[in-house]
């Protein structure tokens, strides 16, 4: 059996991520100004979590031919992408993702019943 330790790291991360921002109370100033950052979890990965709901970006080196970067957008505590996609290029990557991720948060919170 082969462990791959990079996925292995990210998912704890992932779900580490999650679980720390749903612990979190909720706090109405909390919505006014959200700051997202990249952080880079592991030599291939970098992860960028959404406070208000714990939704999360995550972008990995595949160090493909078919698109270097890939790109995904997860809902908190979930572990399929809703969003995802490929590109050459890191700025690309972070860029598309957040767009993504802002997307995601701002349905997530307008939708009846959140």
């Amino acid at each position: 059996m082969v462990v791959d330790f990079t996925e292995y790291r990210l998912t704890r991360q992932l779900r580490s991520a999650c679980r720390d921002t749903a612990a979190r109370p909720s706090d109405p100033a909390q919505h006014a100004v959200v700051v997202l950052l990249w952080r880079r979890v592991s030599p291939s990965a970098h992860l960028m979590v959404d406070p208000r709901n714990g939704a999360r970006a995550v972008i990995r080196d595949t160090r493909s031919d078919a698109g270097q970067y890939l790109w995904s957008v997860l809902g908190a505590g979930e572990m399929e992408p809703v969003s995802e996609g490929r590109t050459d290029d890191l700025g690309q990557a972070r860029s598309i993702a957040e767009l993504a991720l802002r997307a995601y948060a701002e349905n997530r919170i307008t939708e009846p019943g959140w």
